[in-house]
């Protein structure tokens, strides 16, 4: 059986996502239930999610982002921005940098 480039960039970069999520949720763990802190890092792991599970993004209502926290929203679209990045680079990512929240985020 033969493995085909795109299959090969493919698991890479699954795999890199798989980190990214474990990466999130793991800066907000000890997070307060309510800070804009843990918003942003649950807008980066759904953002993940969605490379791994295509239908969760087709199930959502156009504009279920718009009904978000702010920093959700930040980290959601930072994420998803670095994500189609790196799924058309030409060599796929070993690893994927978690976004930091910079608490710089506006209504």
């Amino acid at each position: 059986m033969t493995t085909s480039a795109h299959e090969v960039h493919q698991a890479l970069l699954l795999r890199a996502v798989r980190t990214l999520v474990e990466g999130a949720r793991s800066r907000r763990a000890n997070l307060p239930q309510h800070s804009s802190e843990r918003a942003f890092y649950l807008g980066v792991d759904a953002a993940a999610q969605e490379l791994l599970h295509p239908e969760l993004g087709m199930s959502r209502a156009p504009s279920w982002l718009e009904l978000q926290l702010p920093a959700f929203r930040e980290g959601y679209l930072r994420t998803a921005d670095m994500l189609a990045m790196a799924k058309t680079r030409v060599q796929p990512p070993l690893r994927l940098g978690l976004p930091e929240f910079t608490g710089a985020v506006s209504a």
